[in-house]
């Protein structure tokens, strides 16, 4: 099921909006999914010990297979049904020990994400034995990547969230509560800075024993940490962010450009956190018009999903709020800009945002402004 949506989703550029039935891959895909259902149905009465793991699995699945079909109102529902098992799973039966880690960080990674996408995530409530890091503590070091990227994870918890409800304020909504959001803020970049800090040793220790993968996990890991200091340090303005703050959105995209030259391979979907929130915050953000293109050229090379993370979908958000920018200050660069591709990719944009219930409250919507100003 997941094959055949995503094999059509690549010959489409990552660019589908729905399931249309005369194409083979498409009915079959629902065909798989029809059984799925009733394969599912009946393993339930069989109270299976190994059912709540299987269901998971099925809620990824149905999940993923609807964000390449670009519908996202199925999808978060899904979503939300594997949420609700593992909540289930850890206060009712105390069995989500015996589910798959990879499993469940997989489902607290989508649940984090959703931040950006539902109106009510996220959802977890786990209560997990992971360490609550003050910033009087010290972080441990990494003993390898995974620990690395569980720490970054434990962080992106904390500040996903908080990003989504920042970009949506208004400037008199940041005043009214900006003592509690600054003390959020001044904590999650003192966390940040200490993760950071550990990694890098790490590296200094460890990078050259390093597979190239592992390298590359590495580097993802520390364009995330740049990622999250940067927008995390500018969450409050509301308008135009000061020049001044340019070279610091050049170094972002730099390091996201120097990642993408190194490491040509480039995957389709992924559930990991990758390249596309760092280069949604230099398009979306930088004061520098050209930079901000740089960065939408960057996300348009590579087509992909991270979870539930788009880049055509980002990368047609930052190039409408680009646009529109220009087309108010009458830059003459606006021509040199619009081009068949750009157009394709800003109707794919409108046709997903028209059939997808509730995403004009999506963070990245409404902090871009396009449905408000559209035109």
């Amino acid at each position: 099921m997941l094959g055949a949506v995503q094999e059509d989703s690549e010959e489409n550029g990552m660019r589908l909006a729905g399931v249309i039935l005369h194409r083979p891959r498409h009915r079959f895909a629902l065909e798989q999914s029809v059984r799925s259902f009733a394969l599912l149905n009946k393993r339930h009465a069989s109270h299976d010990p190994q059912f709540k793991e299987v269901t998971l699995v099925c809620c990824l699945l149905f999940t993923l297979s609807d964000l390449l079909l670009g519908q996202y109102n199925t999808a978060l529902r899904h979503l939300r049904s594997g949420l609700q098992i593992l909540n289930e799973a850890d206060t009712y039966t105390h069995c989500l020990p015996a589910i798959d880690q990879s499993l469940v960080e997989a489902f607290v990674r989508l649940d984090t994400q959703s931040s950006h996408f539902a109106t009510d995530g996220p959802l977890l409530h786990l209560k997990r034995d992971g360490k609550e890091w003050s910033p009087s503590d010290t972080i441990p070091l990494p003993r390898n990547v995974q620990e690395a990227r569980r720490q970054l994870n434990h962080v992106l918890c904390k500040g996903i969230p908080f990003l989504s409800e920042c970009w949506v304020l208004s400037s008199t909504e940041i005043k009214l509560n900006y003592t509690s959001l600054r003390r959020t803020q001044q904590s999650l970049l003192a966390s940040l800075s200490q993760h950071k800090q550990r990694l890098e040793l790490f590296c200094k220790q460890s990078y050259a024993k390093l597979s190239a993968k592992e390298q590359r996990g590495v580097e993802i890991i520390r364009l995330h940490y740049l990622d999250q200091i940067l927008s995390i340090k500018t969450c409050f303005f509301n308008g135009s962010i000061p020049g001044y703050l340019t070279p610091e959105y050049v170094a972002l995209l730099s390091a996201h450009e120097s990642l993408m030259a190194k490491f040509p391979e480039r995957s389709t979907i992924t559930l990991d956190n990758g390249i596309i929130p760092g280069l949604y915050i230099v398009a979306s953000k930088c004061p520098d018009y050209r930079v901000r293109l740089r960065a939408i050229r960057a996300l348009q090379s590579w087509p992909h999903c991270e979870g539930l993370i788009n880049s055509n979908i980002i990368a047609s958000l930052a190039f409408e709020s680009l646009k529109r920018e220009l087309i108010k200050v009458n830059k003459a660069e606006l021509s040199l800009i619009v081009g068949d591709n750009e157009e394709k990719l800003v109707r794919f944009l409108f046709d997903t945002l028209s059939c997808t219930k509730h995403a004009a409250y999506w963070s990245v919507v409404r902090a871009s402004r396009i449905l408000q100003d559209r035109p």
